[in-house]
């Protein structure tokens, strides 16, 4: 049989880690065209005839990732369902791919500086956009995303990573990267306040507490920054030079009963339960909730006279976003759903377990932002459908992939 030289597919692997990391903010083409790159290496791989090993992470994800397009099938949704889930598999499988390619710490450390430039050339793309409309900071942040509340979710996910590469490089007094790294931080966190998505400035708050818990060796000092920081934060908040502050009311409206952006997830919420009820061992299927979430929405407005909110309703219920991670898979994956979300929540388990018991060297400062990052996605969750959107789904491959590079290279 024709012998590989070992050097060239992992080359190519190399070659695909890099073009999907840089396309991470600014392409989803060319996260393809990476994954292209690193399915060829890992063909190569095989006919090479070497060893495949699959962490106990990366089993329960393939074990899920298999159940997903089976449970469609004898869902409400059947064959429909079934290919869509299948269709969609394909974004995931660079999460198994990554670990094979990306071992070698100076291979880790392009893959943070490309990380790196591709928010910069996205920050870059969303200041154009302001040019263009002469300057109106109103209008929220949005890059090459069609959504800026993609963008919100990615910024907030990756400034966690960029936190731990600022703080790593000041450990080693390597200054040149330790600025490359705070002027990507400032340029990540201001777009990310400039998309004004309160979900991810949740995901940011609560990634940032994790990190800085596992970053902080000493608690007590910890406790009292986190103590300091919530006194300082709400003194803000609730001070008279910043009430007509547009970014702190955008906060506050968290918690507003007559906000309709909340009204209308709530209502999103309803009928993506009531889906689950009414299908509770299959559910509906992948991307069959919208027939029945419109079907709810008309049956709560009929017997009101249509207006401008009713009408909105029943749009964005016939898209079939039910803006929840949680209650969408619920909806669609009926039983399924209790191990599909138990798997985020095992991973977060398992990067918690390695950082504790480990030094401070290389891989526990990436594994502590590959959890910043998971827990960013996961709050994150909480408002918006970060498991089926693409460039949120692009970045959980990368944050898993990054983190089962470094337990495979133990």
């Amino acid at each position: 049989m024709f012998k590989i030289n070992q050097n060239i597919y992992n080359k190519i692997g190399e070659l695909g880690v890099y073009i999907y990391t840089l396309s991470l903010f600014i392409s989803k083409s060319g996260v393809n065209i990476g994954l292209g790159f690193l399915a060829l290496a890992f063909l190569l791989y095989l006919w090479d005839k070497r060893k495949i090993n699959l962490t106990i992470e990366g089993k329960y994800i393939l074990v899920i990732l298999i159940l997903l397009p089976i449970f469609s099938l004898f869902s409400a949704g059947g064959t429909y369902s079934f290919q869509r889930a299948l269709e969609k598999l394909y974004r995931y499988i660079g999460l198994f791919f990554i670990p094979y390619f990306l071992y070698k710490d100076r291979v880790v450390k392009i893959v943070l500086s490309l990380f790196s430039l591709s928010i910069i050339i996205s920050f870059i793309n969303g200041i154009l956009y302001y040019k263009k409309l002469k300057w109106n900071f109103n209008v929220r942040f949005l890059s090459f995303s069609s959504n800026t509340l993609d963008e919100a979710h990615i910024l907030a996910m990756g400034s966690m990573l960029i936190l731990v590469a600022v703080v790593y490089y000041i450990k080693e007094r390597k200054y040149i990267f330790t600025l490359l790294f705070t002027f990507t931080l400032i340029l990540a966190v201001a777009a990310l306040v400039m998309t004004q998505g309160r979900g991810a400035w949740l995901g940011f708050g609560a990634g940032l507490f994790v990190i800085s818990f596992f970053l902080f060796k000493s608690k007590k000092i910890f406790i009292a920054i986190t103590i300091l920081t919530l006194l300082l934060g709400y003194g803000g908040i609730n001070s008279k030079a910043l009430e007509n502050n547009r970014y702190i009311k955008r906060f506050e409206s968290i918690k507003s009963s007559s906000d309709s952006s909340n009204n209308a997830r709530i209502l999103l919420w309803k009928s993506g339960i009531e889906m689950y009820k009414a299908n509770p061992i299959f559910g509906v299927g992948r991307d069959n909730a919208g027939d029945y979430s419109l079907e709810y929405m008309k049956n709560h407005f009929k017997e009101q006279k249509p207006n401008y909110f009713s009408k909105k309703m029943m749009e964005l219920a016939g898209a079939g976003n039910i803006h929840s991670l949680y209650i969408t898979s619920l909806a669609e994956e009926g039983i399924l759903s209790i191990p599909f979300i138990g798997m985020f929540l095992f991973i977060l388990y398992r990067q918690g377990r390695y950082c504790i018991s480990r030094e401070r060297d290389f891989n526990f400062y990436l594994v502590v932002g590959t959890m910043g990052m998971l827990v960013a996605f996961l709050v994150g969750g909480l408002t918006e459908n970060v498991w089926r959107e693409i460039w949120k789904s692009n970045m959980f491959v990368f944050i898993v992939g990054l983190y089962l590079s470094r337990v495979k290279q133990e």
